[in-house]
């Protein structure tokens, strides 16, 4: 069983750096910029967006739990931010621990998160996937998640 609780301060102690890197590593595959350059970006990015930590206005961080007999425990992380005025939320962020990934985990804390959502009379999830991110671009088209825009890139030789 999945659940979805309000993440702690230690446990947002140990999302940042997962966080960080994770969007510093997307940004090396799919931009092609320098790791040192991406991970400077992706510190300022994700200070800028959370700069009152878990007490931002409108940011809610969760840990993902696995619930089975006695077993408790965190198999990863999700960010949402939520508009209530426009019935939006936006996922920044939903990351499963490599060994949690493909047993339907990720499909799961999709759900918990519309049916919370739901709750709240909101109308609209909107998300960002990677360009190289094909399994999850194919899970969040089986939940119903259609494509309203892309970037695109092409680098020229020096």
């Amino acid at each position: 069983m999945i659940r979805l609780q309000a993440m702690t301060e230690a446990g947002f102690a140990e999302y940042r750096p997962l966080a960080v890197e994770g969007v510093a590593q997307a940004f090396v595959r799919n931009v092609g910029v320098a790791i040192e350059k991406a991970r400077a970006h992706a510190a300022s990015l994700f200070d800028r967006s959370l700069s009152s930590g878990l007490s931002t206005p409108n940011q809610f961080l969760y840990d993902i739990r696995l619930e089975e007999g006695t077993i408790d425990d965190r198999i990863g992380y999700l960010w949402v931010e939520v508009n209530e005025t426009e019935h939006r939320c936006f996922i920044y962020d939903i990351y499963l621990h490599e060994e949690h990934r493909g047993k339907g985990r990720g499909r799961k804390t999709l759900e918990l998160l519309e049916a919370q959502m739901r709750e709240r009379n909101i109308q609209r999830i909107g998300l960002h996937v990677w360009g190289d991110n094909v399994v999850a671009r194919e899970l969040y088209g089986k939940l119903g998640y259609r494509l309203i825009g892309s970037d695109m890139q092409k680098r020229l030789a020096p």
